[in-house]
């Protein structure tokens, strides 16, 4: 898989979060958007390659009532960067 530059990506480097399709953010629960929308521009670690041409990242946070939500994204080139290859 590549990123947005060309540069070679696998499971476990380190990815900056671009663009996040907008059909997607639209289709979340009001309680998880504003996490996933909150991805914008910071750095996560790949999990994983799930699809053809498709990366995956996650993130984990903790509503105020002390439960935790889970959620990520799968993404295209065009939507991250390389930031640190492991």
């Amino acid at each position: 898989m590549r990123d947005k530059h060309g540069n070679i990506v696998k499971a476990g480097d380190t990815v900056r979060v671009l663009e996040i399709h907008n059909g997607f953010l639209n289709s979340l629960p009001a309680d998880e958007k504003p996490h996933i929308v909150n991805m914008l521009g910071k750095e996560y670690a790949v999990d994983g390659l799930p699809e053809e041409n498709k990366i995956s990242v996650s993130i984990e946070w903790q509503f105020e009532n002390g439960d935790y939500g889970y959620g990520g994204l799968y993404m295209l080139s065009h939507e991250f960067e390389l930031v640190y290859s492991s």
